[in-house]
């Protein structure tokens, strides 16, 4: 405790246009009071003619000076001059949430607006219930359209004047939670124009990492429920420019949601081979190597997996010279999920290479058979794995059986 007394502001001397106390609070037609500076901004500077609490068309635009809690206000000055703290009272916050969708829709006030609500859903954070219009889906799709405005059909293009715009927009985004029917909905309008347009960012804005993270975690959610036919055609620079994302380990939000966004598209159309081409292998191969979080190795070697299954990706992991040994070491290390991706993971790659003996000697170097034999003697792994484990022994067990490392208790 600080030992400062904490005087409670009265929420009606707050105005709920600038949150302030009202310094002479004055009256319109529809019985609602604002701060004088404030409503005449909101009537006369720009052009509304709506109330901004009722949205009541008002025929009469007189302020009549509200007298009595001008008093009021004054007083509680007076009670108050000396306190070293003043704590404002909540105030109607979905009163404001209107006000503030209302002013959205005026380019001036955009960027401003968004910081609002922005900060109202932060303040309110765990307690929706005090903003209605949040759980409405009102505020999604509102950001939505600021997003999607920007891209004009058939011509993919985001102007760099709309840059503080779009940014608050895909940051409001990432704070709001809509319900999966409305996500889903949002996200297929107009043959996925949001999809588009998130991906145009992650693509255009080089210069600003924190944007396209955003927008990463956005269409993270989004290929959650989308339709299967939404995750097909995606473009090369799109992998491209998400694979920019998992190389920066400052953020581990990003690179989460860019593992979970390969995981959920990979398996559309030719995404394998453009994540291939866009150079994913070698990058995840080498965050592999130096990650320890369990769920984060589980979803690498997932994806790792999806790509090996193109001989373009096995090919990518065989060049590599820590990919052999990347994968051994997770197994029988990470977890059951990781000792199964892995297994499999080698499977695919040693499968196709029973012509070449070179995978099959790296293998064996990097450790591999020593973990695959103690795969099928362990009391840990399920009969699935240890299955694919028995399966990796007979590819190459010619070799294998040959060489001195090559467990005893194996040999024909």
């Amino acid at each position: 405790m600080d030992g400062s007394v904490h005087h409670i502001v009265p929420s009606f001397f707050i105005c709920p246009i600038s949150l302030q106390i009202m310094k002479d609070p004055v009256t319109i037609s529809t019985g609602m009071t604002f701060d004088r500076e404030s409503i005449q901004k909101w009537l006369f500077s720009y052009k509304n003619i709506a109330c901004p609490i009722t949205k009541q068309p008002l025929s009469d635009f007189r302020l009549t000076p509200n007298s009595n809690l001008l008093r009021l206000i004054q007083s509680w000055h007076l009670q108050h001059a000396s306190s070293s703290t003043t704590k404002f009272a909540e105030p109607n916050h979905d009163a404001l949430m209107k006000v503030l969708l209302e002013e959205i829709k005026q380019p001036h006030l955009q960027v401003k607006s968004l910081r609002k609500i922005k900060s109202l859903i932060q303040e309110n954070h765990g307690d929706n219930s005090r903003i209605s219009c949040i759980r409405d889906d009102s505020v999604f799709s509102l950001a939505v359209s600021l997003v999607v405005q920007t891209e004009l059909p058939g011509i993919p293009q985001i102007t760099g004047n709309d840059t503080p715009v779009i940014a608050e927009a895909v940051s409001l985004l990432c704070l709001l939670s809509p319900s999966d029917e409305a996500l889903k909905m949002v996200s297929q309008n107009e043959n996925g124009l949001l999809i588009c347009s998130l991906c145009s960012i992650m693509t255009q804005y080089l210069n600003n990492l924190q944007l396209r993270i955003q927008a990463a975690l956005v269409l993270k959610s989004i290929f959650e429920v989308v339709d299967d036919i939404y995750k097909e055609g995606l473009k090369f620079e799109f992998f491209e420019n998400i694979i920019e994302i998992l190389k920066d380990q400052n953020s581990k939000h990003g690179s989460m949601a860019v593992l979970a966004i390969l995981i959920r598209v990979l398996s559309y159309g030719k995404n394998k081979e453009k994540a291939i081409k866009g150079g994913c292998t070698p990058i995840l191969i080498e965050l592999l190597a130096e990650e320890d979080e369990r769920h984060v190795c589980e979803m690498m070697l997932v994806v790792l997996e999806k790509l090996c299954q193109k001989a373009e990706g096995r090919a990518a992991f065989l060049s590599h010279p820590a990919g052999m040994a990347a994968v051994v070491s997770k197994i029988l290390k990470v977890s059951h999920v990781g000792d199964d991706k892995s297994i499999s993971l080698l499977s695919c790659v040693l499968r196709f290479c029973t012509s070449s003996g070179e995978a099959a000697q790296e293998f064996m170097e990097v450790g591999g058979m020593t973990k695959i034999c103690l795969v099928i003697q362990s009391g840990i792994c399920n009969s699935k794995t240890k299955e694919k484990a028995r399966e990796i022994l007979e590819f190459h067990f010619k070799t294998w059986n040959k060489s001195p490392c090559f467990p005893s208790s194996f040999k024909a």
